[in-house]
């Protein structure tokens, strides 16, 4: 099986939410920024379900953020309603089962 290489030495591309889901999905328009957003400057962290991944971006102004991957979407870890917060954050939030992890 090949698998695309990651780039950590190319800077992460978003720095806000991207839903690309509600636009017309073109193929051609999207691809080239869909492989940079999964492979540029970020590293898997792990995945809840498959098609979601949780990344940690380790290059560029997103540095030391968390976001969340999916099929239509990327958006940045948030935490109390505080959008971006870093990675201790995120894995806090996880451990106690708070954030996006709490239970109703």
């Amino acid at each position: 099986m090949l698998r695309a290489l990651r780039k950590l030495d190319r800077p992460f591309p978003l720095v806000e939410e991207w839903q690309w889901e509600y636009e017309y999905y073109d193929h051609a328009l999207h691809s080239a920024s869909l492989h940079e957003i999964y492979q540029h400057g970020s590293v898997l962290l792990g995945s809840d379900q498959p098609g979601d991944y949780w990344t940690l971006v380790v290059t560029g102004p997103q540095r030391g953020k968390v976001w969340w991957l999916r099929d239509g979407c990327a958006t940045p870890y948030s935490s109390s309603g505080e959008r971006g917060v870093g990675f201790l954050d995120w894995v806090r939030d996880w451990h106690l089962g708070q954030g996006w992890w709490r239970s109703e």
